[in-house]
């Protein structure tokens, strides 16, 4: 009897761990957020214009357009993605994984 109730109480916490890790799991993929690169550039001089710096890579634009470049949020508000990266609003990663075109140079 004793065995039968250890065992069922075994059994029991490994459900709860499992369903536990499944709902952070899920937390975090939510959380993910989603993102829309918005190109208003009419046209530019092919100019490499800076953007961004991080510890490994510079990142410019191919072109300067760095004042009709825009990112829309998940939430529908739209900014320049320079000032969107300043307010970390968004990550470069992000912005890369969008489809956002640079050219990433090593330092």
């Amino acid at each position: 009897m004793k065995k039968k109730f250890i065992l069922t109480l075994i059994i029991v916490s490994i459900v709860l761990i499992i369903i536990a890790f499944v709902l952070l799991l899920k937390k975090d993929l939510l959380k993910e957020q989603k993102i829309d690169i918005l190109d208003a550039t009419y046209s530019c001089e092919n100019i490499p214009e800076k953007f961004y710096e991080d510890d490994k890579y510079i990142y410019s634009f191919p072109c300067t357009k760095s004042t009709s470049v825009f990112v829309k949020l998940e939430d529908g508000s739209k900014m320049l993605v320079t000032k969107a990266l300043e307010e970390e609003k968004v990550t470069i990663d992000e912005l890369l994984e969008a489809g956002l075109e640079v050219i990433k140079n090593e330092k």
